[in-house]
């Protein structure tokens, strides 16, 4: 059973497995980042302010190139220790 989970790990492509640490740590990733604004201010004020004057591109800029980054280290790491066990 864990074999063949293994063997379906090291069979996929590494964009794929790359897509889904993607988007599990990018989920996280908003939770953690709202909850902390909401505790910082008590409200999300802040979030619709910085629509207003566009401060939310570079921060979004640099938390996408960090969920990339992740994404694509940890499907490589994962990857590569599928293929070493079997």
């Amino acid at each position: 059973m864990a074999n063949q989970k293994i063997k379906k790990i090291a069979n996929t492509p590494l964009w794929k497995l790359a897509i889904r640490f993607m988007i599990s740590f990018g989920f996280i990733l908003a939770i953690v980042f709202i909850a902390a604004e909401l505790f910082k201010s008590g409200n999300l004020n802040a979030i619709s302010e910085s629509f207003k004057d566009g401060s939310w591109v570079p921060f979004v800029t640099t938390r996408a190139a960090i969920i990339v980054g992740y994404g694509f280290v940890m499907a490589f790491l994962t990857k590569s220790k599928a293929k070493n066990t079997l």
